[in-house]
This record gives structure tokens, C-alpha cells and sequence, in this order.
């Protein structure tokens, strides 16, 4: 579902989007990594840690085109827009994590549990 052009996901849309989301922030993760080395190493000017900030950007790209958003490179986690009870939220799943099983509500929120439906 979309407003304001902003996608609105359902969990199982969010937990659909993983696989791709899966490994964009699995190239993502790693490449942070190579970066924090190059740093170390170089410092924040050098070609290497240039073409790694390129990279990093286009995953990016790649993540706000399905309509989610890394909120942490270190530990991959991604945010995935969402309505809990008519309320904005954020479905959060991190990389590592079979499905999405947390969520946000606001952008530097705790991550809590998926409420577990009701029988009624």
C-alpha cells in the first residue's frame, strides 16, 4: 500500500521483501567493514575509501527503491514503514534474523516484539 508516495508495508510484504533486502544488506555489511579498515588505514581520503562510499550510497539507492531504510550499517538493520493499529511504525528485521519479528515506533525507538495476534 502507498501514501504520499511513501510504501506502506504488511509484515508478510516486509517479510516477502527479505530475500532481496537479505542480500543487498549482506553486500552492504561487508563493504562497511572493508570501509572501516580502509579508514584505519587511510583515513576518509583516499580512491579506495571513495569507491567504497559509492557503493555503499548505490545499496542504498537499491533499499529506498524497494521502500525500506538502513538504519544501522554495523549491524544491518533495516526499517520497513508500517501500521500497527492505525499508528506509523517501523517493521524492523535485522541482518541475521530469519523474518521480521520487531518493530519500531519512532525512528531511534527500542525494538519490541511483534504483538502475537488474538484468537478472538
Amino acid at each position: 500500500m502507498a501514501t504520499k508516495n511513501k510504501v506502506i508495508f504488511s509484515v508478510e510484504e516486509a517479510n516477502r521483501a527479505l530475500p532481496l533486502v537479505r542480500s543487498i544488506v549482506g553486500d552492504v555489511a561487508e563493504r562497511w567493514q572493508d570501509l572501516v579498515k580502509v579508514r584505519e588505514e587511510y583515513g576518509n581520503s583516499s580512491p579506495e575509501h571513495d569507491r567504497i562510499m559509492r557503493e555503499l550510497a548505490e545499496f542504498i539507492q537499491e533499499l529506498n527503491e524497494i521502500g525500506c531504510h538502513l538504519r544501522d550499517f554495523e549491524r544491518g538493520l533495516v526499517d520497513f514503514p508500517g501500521l500497527l493499529n492505525g499508528k506509523e511504525v517501523q517493521w524492523s528485521w535485522r541482518l541475521g534474523e530469519d523474518s521480521v519479528e520487531h518493530f519500531t515506533r519512532g525512528e531511534k525507538g527500542p525494538r519490541e516484539p511483534l504483538p502475537v495476534p488474538s484468537n478472538s
